[in-house]
């Protein structure tokens, strides 16, 4: 199941790749050109992060047996490298604008796929600046607001819509 998670998310990536235009992002004098494709591709590894976390949780309880879920809870799974690789290749902030949004729904309008990305940020009292993950922790912090309006404000490089953005990491076997 992992590894058809994994490409499933990949796929995804593809498909809206094809779907969006090239973006070219000038800082200063520099300007980079990125394509649909590596604006994407953040927002698909957030998504097959938050599926392996899950799946790493339910290896562990299987292994383990039926244990309480707090004692899960306080297992220390770090993501942080993780997060390094996707805050580099997240240029276009996609990735933060899909965390974002998916911290600003209710309960009960998030999709599966969004549930898991939210519990990638369970601890937002914590924030070490020195990491790729502190970005994400502030777009899930921006989040918390429950004001999407706020998320688009911030992340308004994101050439891709917060809708589209949920459609491409939607997995139908998941």
């Amino acid at each position: 199941m992992q590894v058809s998670t994994f490409a499933a998310c990949f796929l995804a990536g593809l498909a809206i790749s094809a779907a969006t235009d090239p973006l070219t992002i000038t800082i200063g004098s520099t300007a980079y050109f990125a394509t649909a494709y590596q604006v994407s591709i953040a927002a698909a590894s957030l998504a097959a992060l938050a599926i392996t976390k899950e799946v790493l949780i339910l290896d562990f309880l299987k292994r383990r047996g039926r244990r309480d879920i707090n004692s899960i809870s306080q297992t220390p799974i770090s993501l942080e490298p993780f997060f390094d690789a996707i805050a580099t290749s997240d240029i276009a902030d996609c990735g933060k604008l899909l965390v974002c949004h998916s911290m600003a729904k209710t309960e009960n309008t998030l999709t599966t796929e969004e549930k898991a990305i939210t519990k990638l940020f369970d601890n937002l009292e914590i924030i070490n600046p020195n990491t790729g993950y502190a970005e994400y922790q502030l777009a899930a912090y921006a989040g918390s607001f429950k004001q999407p309006e706020l998320c688009n404000a911030q992340y308004s490089r994101c050439p891709v819509s917060e809708s589209k953005l949920g459609n491409m990491i939607k997995i139908a076997d998941f």
